[in-house]
């Protein structure tokens, strides 16, 4: 009996992390000295920043969305990246083990545009 009661309470702390882990607000993203570290992107005041994204394929890239309204990510081939709406204060999450360049907008104001180079 006392080991099912332990793995019930394992699979519960699991579950509540994983949810913790999909659910991080902007606020959660802040690096020690209050900045982004590399590989997070930020949509703020209708911009990317950084705009321009250069990191190793494979690496984990993540939009962090910092305003009060919401925004969508889409590649410019609508295949790669396509986020679907990412709300006020929330993030979307990317990986690609590709090599390449990608451009890519904000589906809900096309004229916010940045661009991601996958290297080797």
């Amino acid at each position: 009996m006392r080991k099912i009661r332990v793995k019930i309470l394992l699979f519960t702390v699991i579950l509540a992390t994983g949810f913790y882990s999909c659910t991080k607000t902007a606020d959660d993203f802040t690096g020690v000295d209050g900045s982004l570290p590399t590989n997070y992107i930020i949509i703020k005041d209708n911009s990317f920043a950084p705009s321009y994204l250069v990191v190793s394929s494979g690496s984990s890239i993540t939009f962090v969305n910092d305003t009060d309204a919401e925004h969508s990510i889409v590649s410019e081939d609508s295949a790669t990246i396509l986020s679907g709406v990412i709300q006020s204060k929330t993030s979307f999450y990317f990986k690609k083990d590709t090599v390449g360049t990608i451009q890519y907008h904000c589906g809900l104001h096309p004229t916010v545009k940045g661009t991601i180079t996958l290297r080797p």
